[in-house]
Order: structure tokens, then C-alpha cells, then sequence
């Protein structure tokens, strides 16, 4: 009788737990608080499609000057910003997700943030430019828990940062070289995700976890990656400048390879084409293929982060979490190599559309991770909205 008391408490105490993966995957990862050690690897980090997008092997051979022949200028897209003082183009930027299973999508997300670029400056060696948050629209389309509290913090998020600016400089084709208020916001990001973990930790469901289990859910929130905080904010900035100072061959273009000790197997998909207009477009297209033991590593990384907040804990009864703990991990392992029998695969695109002068008119990124027919899909699409008369 007693073990079977046993067995149903432990079994409670793996569903918690599992839902509290559940609830970890999808916030904290978006967070950035993945990281080295016991985390790693991250199953969204395959090879990067920024390094993919700038790597040489795409680009023409006369990509370091940016010097073109005009026999050949129709075979060539040169990404160049030709800006000047007092330029200001404000963009919508669309943030969606959607749930994928099978054909069918389910969109959990919708948040629409605005923002500024300004050219405050403009000499021989670049630019001197400003990036302002202005505004922030967001819907309610998730039917569960987790759904609601992911555009909670969406938005939240988003709301946030409206009125911040990030200063910053690029060089005479547009490539960002610095961002001159780093420290800022460093800052900034840390607070606002540490406001976010407190509002998350003391929800009612996370109360009940933290009472029934002992989880202390800021504890794995201190593991958080500052820079990759940081990033959150830079990157959609980043993105109108991805492709500034490269010189692509126009037409499409395939590589694969295979998996190394640092990346995934994948395969490339790249391609740049030019309008008549001069307006002009590049595109590229990463799909990467995880192992399954990979999926398994990083969520019993998670798991071992949840469980030592388990550690020195009591529960309702006054009893020790601490002779339960390699019971529990025993189970779960169990429970992960039930649920993932299939190798999981990561698409990530990117398109950039650019005016003949070089400003960004478009640029939209989608990540799709899917296992056996089910997975999340999640886009971010940027667009301009305005553009305001440049001094003469």
C-alpha cells in the first residue's frame, strides 16, 4: 500500500515537473537563458542563417571592394546604403506563431511592435543612427495556459522597451560596427527579464508547483545568458542589416553538409534576384536535421536545472525532496525516450528586400521546428510603413 502511495506521488510529482519542462521550454528559451554546460546544446541553435547569409562562398569575388564591372552588374546584387542626414523610415514589425500539426496551423501569437530608424549623421566612413521603439499592438488568440502566457510576456516585453532607443554606427556600405549605448542596454534587458520571471514565479500555477514540489523557478531564471538577452533586443535591427556590405551573385544556389561536432547535417538554399526598378531581394534558407538523443540531452539538461531546485526543499508534509530526486530523474528519462522516438528538423528562413538606395523595405525571418508532424512555427515580419523626405 505504502509503495503504491509512493508510485502515485512520485507520478504526481513527474507530471508537475513535466509540465513545468513544458512551460520552461517555451519561456525561457525565448529568453535566451539556454546556455553552455549542462543546457547545451539548444535545439533552435543550428547553424546560424545570419553566418549562413554573409558567408563567402555566396557571395561574387569582387564582394570586398563592392567594385563592379558594368558588363556584369545585372549578374550582381551589391547591398549598399546610400543614406543621408536626417533619412527616417519607420517600420511595423509583425510577430506570429503558430502551432503545427500535420497541415493543420493554430496561431498562438500575434504582437506588432513600430519602430524608427534616423540617420543623425552621415560622413565619408558611415553612419551615425538611431533605433526608437514607438508603439506596440497586441491579440489574445492562445486558447490555453501556456499560449496566454506567452503573449502576456509578449507583450509585456514589448511595452516595455516603447520610448528606448538604441544608438548605433555603421560603416560606408551599412554594416552595423557598434552599438555606442551597449551598456544601457544591458541594463535595461536584465530588469526587464528579471521583472518577468517574478511575474511568472508568482502566478498561481507556478505557486502550486513551487508548494507541491518545492520548485523555485528564479532560480532557473539566474541562469539567464545576458548577452543573449541583449540580442532579443538587437534583433530585429539586425535583421534590416544583414545583408549590408556583401555583393551576392544573382540566381539560386545549394549546398549541403554534413554534421560536425559543431553543427547539425543541413542543407543551404540561397538565392538573390534583381527587379528592374534596381529594388532587389535576398533569401536564404537553412533546414537542419537534430538526432533524437540531441532532443533528449537538452531537456534532460532542463530537467536537471528543475530538480535542483528541488534540492534542500520540503513539501507539504515536512518531508526532504532530496532521497526522491534520482527517482524522479529515473522516470522522466523514461517518460522523454517515450515521447521522442523521431529525429526532430529546424527550418529557418530569411528574405530581405531592399530599395534601390538601400534601405530595408522588408525583411522576414520564420524558424519551423518540427517531430513526427508536430511542432511550432514562428515568423517575424518586418515592414515599412513610412518614409519621411531626406535634407538636401
Amino acid at each position: 500500500m505504502k509503495n503504491k502511495q509512493h508510485k502515485n506521488e512520485l507520478m504526481k510529482k513527474i507530471s508537475l515537473i513535466v509540465m513545468s519542462c513544458i512551460i520552461a521550454c517555451g519561456l525561457l528559451a525565448n529568453h535566451g537563458i539556454v546556455k553552455g554546460g549542462e543546457m547545451s546544446p539548444k535545439v533552435e541553435d543550428t547553424v546560424s542563417i545570419d553566418k549562413k547569409i554573409t558567408d563567402s562562398q555566396w557571395l561574387s569575388n569582387n564582394s570586398d571592394t563592392l567594385e563592379v564591372d558594368t558588363a556584369v552588374e545585372d549578374s550582381v546584387v551589391n547591398v549598399v546604403a546610400y543614406f543621408c542626414k536626417g533619412d527616417t523610415c519607420e517600420y511595423w514589425i509583425n510577430e506570429n506563431e503558430w502551432k503545427v500539426n500535420g497541415k493543420d496551423t493554430v496561431k498562438t501569437l500575434d504582437v506588432s511592435t513600430q519602430v524608427r530608424l534616423v540617420v543623425n549623421d552621415s560622413t565619408s566612413k558611415g553612419y551615425k543612427m538611431s533605433y526608437t521603439f514607438l508603439d506596440v499592438k497586441a491579440d489574445s488568440v492562445g486558447d490555453n495556459f501556456r499560449d496566454k502566457m506567452m503573449a502576456m510576456i509578449a507583450e509585456r516585453t514589448a511595452k516595455s522597451v516603447i520610448g528606448s532607443t538604441i544608438n548605433f554606427e555603421t560603416d560606408e556600405y551599412g554594416r552595423i560596427t557598434k552599438i555606442t549605448n551597449l551598456s544601457q542596454i544591458k541594463k535595461q534587458a536584465k530588469a526587464l527579464f528579471k521583472a518577468n520571471m517574478e511575474d511568472i514565479a508568482a502566478m498561481p500555477i507556478m505557486q502550486a508547483m513551487k508548494k507541491a514540489i518545492g520548485l523555485d523557478f528564479m532560480k532557473i531564471g539566474n541562469q539567464a545568458n545576458t548577452d543573449e538577452l541583449v540580442e532579443g533586443y538587437l534583433e530585429e535591427l539586425k535583421l534590416l542589416f544583414a545583408c549590408h556590405g556583401n555583393q551576392y551573385a544573382v540566381g539560386e544556389h545549394h549546398e549541403h553538409e554534413d554534421a560536425t561536432k559543431d553543427s547539425y547535417a543541413n542543407d543551404t538554399y540561397i538565392n538573390a534576384s534583381l527587379e528592374k526598378d534596381g529594388n532587389y531581394t535576398i533569401s536564404c534558407e537553412v533546414v537542419s536535421v537534430i538526432p533524437k538523443e540531441t532532443v533528449k540531452e537538452v531537456m534532460g539538461g532542463l530537467m536537471g536545472a528543475i530538480t535542483e531546485g528541488l534540492k534542500g526543499k520540503k513539501i507539504e508534509d515536512g518531508k526532504d525532496h532530496d532521497g526522491d530526486i534520482k527517482d524522479l530523474d529515473d522516470e522522466f528519462k523514461k517518460e522523454i525516450d517515450k515521447a521522442v522516438d523521431q529525429d526532430a528538423q529546424t527550418s529557418e528562413y530569411l528574405s530581405v528586400t531592399c530599395f534601390e538606395d538601400g534601405w530595408p523595405s522588408s525583411v522576414l525571418k520564420q524558424n519551423k521546428t518540427v517531430m513526427a508532424g508536430r511542432g511550432k512555427l514562428k515568423q517575424k515580419l518586418i515592414e515599412v510603413c513610412r518614409f519621411a523626405q531626406r535634407e538636401k
